[in-house]
């Protein structure tokens, strides 16, 4: 197996059982039609809609602590695997109303809160348009087509805003495409050995290593930085896009899913590379489901990152005192 692929595999392995902190083997995984896995702690019926707006008034009032930094904020929200293959949910398996029109509500109330958030809905229809999907068969994760549609999504965002401090031409250069060939990690991490053996390997089409930009691993500047879990990993190119499509360095802080947003916001506001950094532009990323659980979500996130909502805004404000 190539160094690369036993790196992701390690990485998704931990971002797994933090995503699901109280799942075992048997429920972790939702067996569907032709092979296809999806997150069982996922929940298809239940939202929080109060927990919701909740969590939306507490990003919001971060935004205006970053906007008085001169650091415009873009939420971006990865949509729930089931709802681009609801049809391959196992039988009895449905989506409720309450869950279905979660994406929706939460794109209102937040740009309703003043918050900077693209539908990347916009970035999955033109995956679809050409045959592609927008997530792995066996994985959690969406797949490098979509990573990288939606940061050109983000990207369209960004420039449109006019052009970002740097010199041209400092962004990522893209490899060429690969294919890495193993188990999703749903059926590696939870299924036992003869589903494993059923299930079998599927190909993911990435890019080829190339030598980091700037800004992903030195102190050259970088006017966009993106905030997130394993879905924003290198591996999947969603940062690598990003900076060839601003042509600038991207910074780059990711986290396994049991640290969760709130506490790898912090890390990010609270390290050298943010206060030494001319950051214009901050990439939070969430999954859709994430927004429900704010930094006081016992249970959900690992035991270090837990704070009541009060306490992590005041964290957040005194970063970005520095």
């Amino acid at each position: 197996m190539r160094p690369n692929v036993i790196r992701l595999m390690a990485a998704i392995a931990a971002a797994f059982f933090a995503f699901a902190p109280s799942a075992t083997a048997h429920d972790a995984v939702l067996e569907g039609k032709s092979n296809w896995l999806f997150a069982g702690w996922e929940s298809l019926t239940v939202a929080k809609p109060e927990a919701e707006r909740a969590s939306i008034k507490l990003i919001s009032n971060a935004g205006r602590l970053l906007a008085q930094k001169n650091v415009k904020l873009i939420v971006a929200i990865v949509p729930l695997k089931p709802r681009y293959y609801e049809s391959l949910l196992p039988d009895g398996s449905a989506m409720s109303d309450v869950v279905r029109g979660r994406y929706d509500r939460e794109l209102i109330e937040l740009r309703g809160a003043g918050v900077n958030t693209p539908d990347l809905r916009d970035a999955f229809k033109t995956v679809l348009a050409d045959k592609k999907e927008v997530f792995y068969r066996t994985d959690f994760h969406w797949t490098t087509f979509a990573a990288e549609a939606t940061a050109d999504l983000i990207a369209d965002v960004i420039t449109a805003q006019g052009p970002l401090p740097g010199r041209a031409g400092s962004g990522a250069k893209l490899g060429e495409w690969m294919s890495d060939r193993h188990l999703g990690d749903l059926a590696a991490n939870f299924l036992p050995p003869e589903r494993k053996r059923a299930i079998g390997p599927e190909a993911y089409v990435i890019r080829a290593a190339m030598k980091p930009a700037a800004g992903l691993l030195d102190a050259d500047p970088s006017p966009v930085a993106v905030v997130g879990n394993s879905f924003v990993q290198p591996y999947f190119g969603f940062p690598q896009r990003l900076s060839n499509r601003v042509d600038r360095p991207v910074a780059l802080k990711w986290n396994p899913g049991d640290v969760g947003p709130w506490a790898t916001l912090l890390q990010y506001l609270q390290s050298s590379e943010f206060t030494s950094a001319s950051v214009r532009y901050l990439v939070w990323q969430f999954n859709e489901a994430q927004i429900q659980n704010g930094p006081d979500a016992v249970g959900e996130w690992a035991a270090p990152s837990i704070s009541s909502q009060a306490a992590w805004l005041a964290k957040v404000g005194e970063a970005l005192k520095n």
